[in-house]
C-alpha cells in the first residue's frame, strides 16, 4: 500500500469533529454515487482481509499530534502538567526522533480552531411550523483552519484516479452531520505520496482502531467511543449503529522485535440493521522513535 497526505480547506463550517472512520463511512457512499453500487460492494467484499483504503483522523497542517504517552516518556517537565496538556503537536521530524518535548499549543502553530454553540428551532416538516411554538434547541458548530489527512492505498484495488473521483464528490456534498444545509463542504489539494520507512519496533496510530487480538509488547492509550449512525439514503429508518469502544488516534504500540507495518486492527461488521455496513476499525500507522 502507498501512503499519501492530502490537505483540505474547508469552506463551510462543520457539525462533526473529522474523525477517520466516519470519514471512511462518507467515502463508501461517495463510491457508490461516482463509481456504482457494484463497484462498492467489490471493494467492501475483501476490506475484512486487506483493506483498499485506510484514512487518518484530519490534523493541524504540517503537523501530527503528541503520542499517548505517560509524561515522563515524553521527556516533559511534570511540575507542568496544565502546559503540557495544551502542547498537542508535533513535527513528523521530531516523531521520528523522539523529540516529544518539543510539541507546540494550537496557538503557537496558529491552528485557529472555534467550535461554537447554534441556537436552531424544532420544525414539523409536514406543516412546515414550529408545531406548539418557540421550540428551540443547541448545535455544536466547528470552524475549522487547512487539515491533513493521511491515507493508505492499495493501488492494486483502487487506484488514485477513482480515489479523486469519489472524494472530489465527497468534498462537494460535504462531510458530517448537516451537510443537507450546505456544512462540511472543502476543497482539496492533489495527494502527495509520503516516502517512510515503516520497519521499526514503535508505531503511534492516526486515527481510532480496534486492538483486539494485537499481539505486541505494550500498549498506550486513550479510550474512543463512537455512537455511529449510517447517513443518505439510510438515515430514515433506524439508523443507529451499536456503540464502538476505540484506542484513539495517537496510541502508541510496542513490539518485542522490529517489523515493517502499514496499519493494524480490523474491519467491524454486524453493528447494524443494515447487513452490509462496514466500518473502518483500521488505523494508519506511523513508524516514531523507539521509547525506553
Amino acid at each position: 500500500m502507498n501512503l499519501y497526505k492530502t490537505t483540505i480547506t474547508p469552506k463551510s463550517n462543520f457539525s462533526s469533529k473529522l474523525k477517520a472512520d466516519q470519514l471512511f463511512g462518507q467515502f463508501c457512499w461517495a463510491i457508490r454515487y461516482s463509481l456504482g453500487e457494484e463497484r462498492l460492494k467489490e471493494l467492501l467484499s475483501n476490506y475484512e482481509q486487506q483493506p483498499f483504503i485506510v484514512f487518518s483522523d484530519a490534523f493541524a497542517k504540517g503537523f501530527l499530534p503528541k503520542p499517548s504517552l505517560p509524561s515522563k516518556l515524553l521527556n516533559e517537565n511534570a511540575k507542568e502538567k496544565k502546559q503540557n496538556r495544551k502542547k498537542i503537536w508535533l513535527t513528523l521530524n521530531q516523531l521520528q526522533k523522539g523529540e516529544f518535548n518539543k510539541a507546540k499549543t494550537d496557538d503557537e502553530i496558529k491552528n485557529l480552531d472555534k467550535e461554537n454553540v447554534v441556537i436552531r428551532n424544532s420544525i414539523n416538516y409536514l406543516t412546515f411550523t414550529t408545531g406548539d411554538g418557540f421550540d428551540p434547541y443547541s448545535k455544536d458548530e466547528f470552524s475549522l483552519s487547512p487539515k491533513d489527512i493521511y491515507f493508505l492505498l492499495d493501488e492494486e484495488q483502487f487506484n488514485l484516479s477513482d480515489f479523486l473521483k469519489a472524494f472530489t464528490l465527497l468534498s462537494q456534498m460535504g462531510y458530517g452531520a448537516d451537510t443537507t444545509i450546505g456544512k462540511g463542504v472543502f476543497e482539496f489539494e492533489e495527494p502527495k505520496k509520503i516516502d517512510i520507512d515503516f520497519f521499526s519496533t514503535t508505531f503511534m496510530a492516526l486515527s481510532p482502531f480496534i486492538p483486539y487480538g494485537l499481539k505486541c509488547k505494550k500498549i498506550f492509550y486513550e479510550p474512543f467511543v463512537k455512537f455511529g449512525r449510517s447517513g443518505y439514503d439510510r438515515a430514515y429508518t433506524n439508523p443507529f449503529k451499536k456503540p464502538l469502544i476505540f484506542a484513539n488516534s495517537g496510541a502508541v504500540v510496542v513490539f518485542e522485535e522490529k517489523q515493517k507495518l502499514q496499519f493494524i486492527g480490523k474491519a467491524i461488521k454486524n453493528i447494524s440493521i443494515y447487513k452490509d455496513v462496514v466500518h473502518q476499525g483500521y488505523t494508519v500507522l506511523l513508524p516514531i522513535k523507539d521509547i525506553q
